[in-house]
Formats: C-alpha cells, structure tokens, sequence
C-alpha cells in the first residue's frame, strides 16, 4: 500500500507538472504569436481569422468583418509620381485607360461590343491605384475649391501633380463617365453628398408601388421613424403621376427620377442596375437602401448603431444557403481578377462549395462619405455592360456587387453573421416531401430512418418521393436577424405568396434561422433539423406585424381595384398561436 500511495503521489505530481509546462508553452506562444498591427486578430468558431476591433466588443462573434493585409493595400507614392513621367510608366497609363473592348473581327462588326476576358483583373487594377491616387490628390482639390478654381482642376491643375491629374482624370472617363453630366469631377459629387446627413433610399416602378406604399406607411405608422425618404424611378413612364403624387404626400418623402442625375445613354439604367445608382446620387451621407417590400421590427435608424456598420461604415446580410455543393466556378471566377483578398471570401459559400448565393441586398446601409469609392467600384459593376456580360451573368443580379467591388478597390465592409431565415406559420399543411431514389424508399418503407440525401431537393415533384411528416416546417417570408440572432427585418411581403391571387396574410407565429434547416424553395419553407429549430417570435414583435398587416389593408382599400391589389382579411391575433410542432406538418396551427 505504501509502494501505491508512493508511486501515486509521483504520478499526481508529475501530472501537475505537466500541466504547468503545457500553460507554460502556451502562454509564451500566445505573446509571441499576438499580431501587433492596428487590429487585432482572433480565430471564430468556424476556424477562420477574424478581425476584432481595438475597443471592448463581442463583434468577432456577430459580424464577419472584412479586413486587408497591410502589405496588400498600395498608397501612391513619390516613387510613383517619378514612374509615371517615364516611358514605362505611360505604358501603364495606356493598358489601364485602354478600350475594354475586344477588336471585333470581320463578321461580327455589327454585332454586340464584347468585352475582354481579362477586364474585371484589369478594373481591379484600376480601381486599386485609382483609390491610391483619388486620396493622393484630394488635398489638391480642397485647396482649388477654397480658391474657387474647381471647375480648372482638370483643365488647369497645379504644374507639380499634373502628370497625377491627367492619370485620374483619364480614369475617371475610362470608368465612371457618367458623371460627367453634371460633376467636372468625381471630387465635385463627393463634395456633394459629404455632409448629406441620414436617409433611407428605395428604387420604386409602378410594379411595386403596390409594396412600397404599405413599407412606406408602415415606417411612419407603425416603426414610426422620421428619416427622411427618397424614393428614385428611371424615368417618367417607371412611375405614374399618380403614384408620384401619393408618396410625396407622406411627410418628408420625395421622389426623383435618377436617370436625370446621371447619364443614362451610357448606362441605360433598369431593374437591379438603379440600386447603387440611386444610393450614389441620393442626397445623404448615409443611407438604408431597401427594397420595396421590406419590414421592420425597429426603427431602421437603429442600425446605424450596429457595432459592425460603426467600425467599417457598411452593413450587409447574407442570402438564404441554396444549391449547397455548388459556387466553385465562382470561386475560381474571383480569383481570376483578385490577385489578393481580405479574410472574407474565404468564409463564403462560395468558397466552401456551400451555397449559390451570398448577399441579400434587400437593405444595404452605407456610409457614401467613408466608401464614396467603393459605391462608384459597385456602381462600375452595374454598368451597361459590366452587368449584361459579367456580373448579372456570374451572380443573381446587383446582390454580389456591394461586397466583390469592395474586394476589388480594397475597402472594408461587414456581414450580419446569420443567415437569411424564415418568418411565418408552422407547418402551413403541406407534407414534407424528399425526392430519394428508389433505393432509399425501399429502405424507408421497411422501417429505417433516413436522412435527406440532398436537402435541396424539398420540392414537390412528380418523380417518386416518400412522405416523412416528421420534420416541421415554417413557411412565409424571407427574414433577416440583429447581431443576436433575433428578428430585425424581412421582406417578400406579407402574404403566404405575394405572387399568387388572395394568398393569405401571415400570422407570424415563428421564424428559423438559416443555420438550423433546409430550405424547400419552391414552397418558401424552411425544414428543421432538430426539434429546436423552431422559435416563436416574440409577443411585441408579433403586435407589430400585426399592425403591418393592417397598413397593408389600408393600402388595399384605398386602391379599390383587385388588379392591382386583394382586400384580405386579417387575422385573429391570438397568444395562443405560438410555434407549435414537433408532430409532423399536418398538425393543423
């Protein structure tokens, strides 16, 4: 027994002491490893490197933050002025400045200008030694406008950076001539929208009035903010008279044609492409840019508090994850024209073969006066044929633009880091349905418990499927969450399907993030995971979507017309509708 109690104590020391050497090594690793830049740096539970904020926040754990390599990110220098007064230097000016497009041959003279292969590496390029050399001369500039010489800054500049001046100029007209409908210079509109203030800026055609008057209304009503509002239309025949007159008899509401602003026979601007032309051209400095049929939970002036949109001037929100396995060809298609990143990309769907969309651009709140750069590298990428030839054709539309250009010009920019979710009803009656192969149905009816072999595959089609009634369900709109993780905005509407005759409002009894299901696309479902999933959205906030619902009526009746929009009846706001579930979809709610 001595022998024993003799060789236990040894071994209780020798464990101490082991445990001793190993914080040893630790501690001394963490001091030698400690990155001693202006931020600091810490692993997220994803595994990636995450940028942290020198003040005391959490934010590591609720945004993803895009952060640069120092040694990435290129200041013009005097070594660069001396380059660019030599015969080598001039030759980089010629291939940065160049026509974009490819020498058509004899057959296709007639036909669509195409563009080069290599024109967004050589816009990144461009871009990158255009932010260098817009800051280099900016001073130049302030000192001609308290000289009253601005409009002579690129007919007349200082003798010392004139080379500098011809450059940037030169790439103005290369990349953004439309501003030169009514700004000499890109300095004159920066100028312009500096100290503009805070705003919320929507893009509004009569197709969507019928949403963006119950948004517009439910942000006086029931949100109740007082930010001022811009709404902008391309053209007179976008948006009537009639729905022109409406909204600027809200208080502090204007509407503006944006096509006047800028120079549309470049741009022929439609669609998506107005989004960040409108934020351009808006007269604030920082603006919420939101779709027509979006809702909030709180004022949206709020966000601008968020501690990510605070430390980076910018705050987006992710998409919904669908087509997981897919996005490769767009990881490759980035590294083609991004010769270095920030430590974001690699956190993408994209990257990581999960997904085929990143950024829901449903709202975007933008700091112009921080980013004024980087909104005119979005804007490029929403250019006539930019986005016919490449951006529209590699992402879905102007969502993608607001982070890859700012990958491209080297400018920082935060993510929300949840996913986008679900609000809605539980369950909704509709079956949950796998599409599996006949193999897996086999296995099914002899009693073994499956698991979908692709989750994307929630769709009800007419090849052989199998019923499994025991995953639940929310179903409705498209949600968007606070750095907690809780309702903050959403959008889609507020009806089960605002694309389908009477389809009936919500009761918005529950929401699921993202992260807990898969998604059923064609029946706007989201399918739990677990049992868990499903949250029940709090008391107040369903009062408040309640009182959207009734805007939305308001609206309705004021139209008088079921072409244009259904009278519904609203539904009995009951505590007792919670998020019910667990016991399969066809539990009646």
């Amino acid at each position: 027994m001595q022998i024993l109690s003799f060789f236990s104590g040894v071994f209780r020391k020798t464990q101490n002491l082991r445990i001793l050497i190993v914080l040893t090594i630790f501690f001394i690793l963490a001091s030698f490893s400690r990155y001693q830049g202006s931020l600091e740096l810490s692993i997220d539970e994803e595994g990636q490197v995450q940028s942290m904020p020198q003040h005391d926040s959490n934010m590591h754990f609720t945004h993803h933050i895009a952060t640069y390599k120092q040694k990435d990110i290129k200041l013009w220098t005097h070594g660069d002025s001396v380059a660019l007064r030599t015969i080598e230097g001039q030759k980089v000016v010629e291939y940065l400045t160049a026509s974009p497009f490819q020498v058509p041959s004899a057959e296709n003279k007639f036909k669509k200008a195409l563009l080069k292969p290599d024109h967004f590496l050589t816009l990144t390029k461009r871009f990158r030694i255009y932010r260098s050399l817009w800051q280099r001369l900016q001073s130049y500039y302030d000192l001609s406008v308290s000289e009253n010489r601005q409009n002579e800054f690129f007919s007349a500049p200082p003798k010392e950076v004139a080379a500098e001046v011809d450059f940037l100029q030169r790439m103005e007209q290369a990349s953004f001539p439309w501003i030169a409908r009514d700004h000499t210079t890109s300095y004159s509109l920066y100028n312009k929208v500096k100290n503009g203030g805070r705003g919320i800026v929507m893009c509004v055609g009569d197709g969507h009035a019928k949403y963006a008057r119950t948004a517009v209304k439910a942000l006086r009503e029931v949100v109740k903010t007082k930010l001022p509002i811009e709404i902008f239309y391309t053209g007179p025949i976008d948006l009537s008279p009639e729905n022109r007159a409406w909204f600027e008899s809200i208080e502090n509401v204007k509407t503006i044609d944006v096509t006047t602003l800028v120079n549309n026979e470049l741009l022929i601007i439609q669609g998506w492409s107005a989004k960040p032309f409108a934020l351009l051209v808006s007269s604030f400095s920082e603006a919420i840019l939101m779709d027509s049929d979006v809702y909030y939970m709180i004022d949206p002036e709020l966000m601008f508090e968020d501690d990510g949109y605070k430390e980076t001037g910018t705050l987006y929100f992710y998409d919904r994850t669908l087509s997981p396995g897919s996005g490769g060809n767009k990881k490759e298609w980035m590294k083609s024209f991004l010769p270095t990143m920030s430590n974001h990309p690699a956190k993408t769907r994209w990257f990581r073969s999960k997904g085929e969309h990143e950024m829901e651009s449903g709202v975007v709140i933008f700091n112009k006066k921080d980013h004024f750069l980087g909104l005119l590298a979005i804007c490029k990428l929403n250019d006539l044929h930019e986005r016919d030839q490449v951006t529209y054709q590699m992402t879905w539309g102007d969502k993608e633009s607001f982070w890859i250009a700012m990958e491209m010009i080297q400018e920082r920019y935060s993510f929300i880091r949840y996913g986008g979710g679900i609000i809605g009803n539980v369950g909704d009656a509709i079956p949950f349905r796998e599409v599996l192969p006949k193999s897996e149905i086999d296995r099914y009816n002899q009693g073994e418990d499956l698991v979908a072999t692709n989750p994307y595959d929630l769709v009800s089609h007419k090849s052989k499927h199998v019923e499994k009634p025991n995953r639940d369900r929310v179903c409705g709109n498209m949600l968007h969450f606070d750095h907690k993780g809780q309702p903050l905005w959403w959008n889609s509407g507020v009806v089960r399907n605002k694309f389908v005759k009477n389809s009936p409002y919500l009761k918005y009894t529950a929401f699921m993030r993202d992260e807990d299901g898969d998604w059923d696309f064609d029946q706007t479902c989201l399918v739990q995971r677990n049992p868990s999933a499903i949250m029940e959205v709090d008391w107040e906030q369903r009062k408040l979507a309640f009182e959207v619902l009734k805007v939305d009526r308001e609206v309705a009746v004021e139209y008088n017309d079921p072409n244009v929009k259904d009278v519904l009846d609203i539904p009995k706001l009951l505590r007792s509708d919670g998020a019910k579930g667990g016991r399969g979809n066809n539990v009646p709610i």
